[in-house]
């Protein structure tokens, strides 16, 4: 029988880790296998976040967000290939993390395909990104 973790708390020495993908932590409700292999279900009023620490009445987790393939750009000291960057990602709306050496994206075929064709040079690499698995912006 799954754990119900329904509230964030305190940090926690104790916890046990919680290994979950980015798409998962941007979902409220969602299951998963700790560390310990004890089976979860989370049940939250708001998405998680990586490193928080969820609690049942007894025993505290901790999420720890799984690398994954992620395109990364350096940021270019030219301010036209910047611009060119700023303009690419914007009219896709593509999520981005911001990095202070780079810019991370999700890694998709399309990507790195439109990359390459428009001359924008990247690298492919594990990481932790940190930015929703959509972009919020509507028309």
């Amino acid at each position: 029988m799954a754990l119900l973790l329904s509230r964030i708390g305190p940090d926690s020495t104790d916890a046990i880790a919680l290994p979950v993908a980015r798409i998962d932590l941007w979902k409220r409700r969602w299951r998963g296998t700790a560390s310990d292999g004890s089976e979860v279900a989370i049940d939250l009023p708001a998405p998680a976040k990586n490193e928080d620490y969820l609690w049942t009445d007894e025993r505290s987790f901790q999420i720890t967000q799984l690398p994954e393939k992620v395109i990364v750009i350096s940021l270019p000291e030219k301010a036209d290939l910047a611009a060119k960057i700023g303009w690419y990602f914007g009219n896709r709306h593509i999520p981005v993390e911001v990095r202070e050496e780079a810019i991370l994206a999700e890694n998709f075929p399309t990507l790195t395909d439109s990359l390459d064709r428009i001359g924008i040079p990247w690298e492919c690499r594990e990481d932790i990104l940190n930015c929703r698995p959509h972009s919020d912006h509507r028309h």
